[in-house]
């Protein structure tokens, strides 16, 4: 399988991202700020940041539509169930214990409700599954017919959907009630990345050599879409400041296209963001586990927002590493992280250590 160094790089700038976005949510938190400030710079680097889930979803169909033309292998998804489901479960029910009041019956409410519902930020994990779902059941119409069709259909049925939940009272209060799972998992939430990545991954070569001969293309559709993003939250009062607004699908999208054409155009390359990439499954679901308790070491720098940021993010990323790392030592344990290719036995020599450093499992 080919290893595509735009995607480790991609992989892990999101999985910074989302870690910098809570790390900035919690300074707010612990942190008297000062509005003036606030606005100058917090809040456009705030908004900047949340195309990073959408990206980490947008990847997963991009890697499965590339690697997967012609159809799912068969035990594709018992592999999926084992290093994606599995972690994602074991995890959730730490998180559930944190939450609970300590007792049983709380653990048991709490765990349902976020493992089994998808109440928390490991949410994105049942949206991949429901995107694994849509490529085996529809993958190989979709090859078939023109994209431009699915792809305005499904930027419709989504914008919709989120437009109708976030201003329509009663398309809220249905999804809500009669929605079985959290709505963030919600599918029509999340078709258009879908539609839009099956077709990133059919042409894949194609569409990147497009976007680097014409890297205005990519810049032009970032500055715009996030300036849309900015002008909705300035004057048309949408303060709503999560991934799931109706205004990020197209600023996810064109944040992907661009960061893959500078990517590719310059051939950028650097190892530790692709370690860190090989460890992002994990990390995702175990930042939030950690950054809380980095808070009041933070503060023993000062109340800088870079710093402490900074400091919080690096913390967090190098215990979920660290942790990790640990964890992959033994078989059983080894069920919380997943794959980590990283992590594998060691071969026999550096040159097969430096090539097997550089590879993602991509079958995540």
């Amino acid at each position: 399988m080919k290893n595509l160094n735009e995607i480790n790089i991609i992989r892990a700038i999101m999985c910074l991202s989302i870690v910098v976005t809570h790390s900035i949510s919690n300074y707010l938190r612990n942190v008297e700020v000062d509005q003036a400030a606030y606005d100058q710079y917090i809040l456009w680097l705030r908004f900047a940041l949340l195309c990073s889930t959408p990206i980490f979803i947008l990847l997963s169909e991009t890697l499965l539509s590339k690697n997967y033309p012609n159809g799912l292998k068969n035990g594709f998804f018992l592999k999926r169930i084992k290093y994606i489901l599995l972690p994602y479960i074991l995890i959730g029910l730490i998180v559930s214990y944190r939450g609970s009041d300590k007792d049983f019956s709380s653990f048991i409410e709490v765990a349902f409700q976020k493992v089994v519902l998808g109440q928390w930020y490991g949410f994105f994990v049942i949206v991949i599954f429901q995107f694994y779902i849509l490529h085996w059941l529809i993958g190989k119409y979709l090859a078939r017919v023109n994209p431009l069709g699915p792809i305005l259909i499904s930027f419709a049925i989504s914008f919709a959907h989120v437009y109708c939940f976030v201003h329509v009272n009663f398309y809220q209060n249905l999804i809500l009630t009669d929605y079985p799972l959290w709505y963030k998992t919600h599918i029509f939430m999340w078709l258009f990345y879908f539609i839009v990545a099956f077709y990133i991954g059919q042409y894949y070569e194609q569409l990147i050599t497009f976007l680097t001969d014409k890297i205005w293309v990519p810049v032009l559709m970032t500055l715009i879409s996030f300036g849309i993003i900015m002008y909705n939250y300035l004057e048309m009062d949408y303060t709503r400041i999560s991934s799931e607004r109706y205004d990020m699908l197209l600023y996810s999208v064109s944040m992907f296209f661009l960061l893959v054409a500078l990517i590719r155009k310059f051939n950028y390359d650097n190892q530790t963001l692709v370690m860190i990439s090989n460890f992002s499954f994990f990390i995702y679901l175990t930042h939030m586990v950690f950054l809380p308790y980095f808070a009041k070491l933070s503060m023993t720098f000062g109340d800088n927002f870079f710093a402490y940021v900074a400091i919080m993010a690096f913390l967090t990323i190098s215990s979920c590493i660290g942790v990790a790392f640990l964890l992959y030592q033994s078989g059983l344990t080894r069920h919380f992280t997943g794959k980590i290719k990283y992590l594998e036995p060691a071969a026999s020599n550096k040159a097969s250590f430096d090539k097997r450093s550089q590879n993602v499992n991509y079958e995540q």
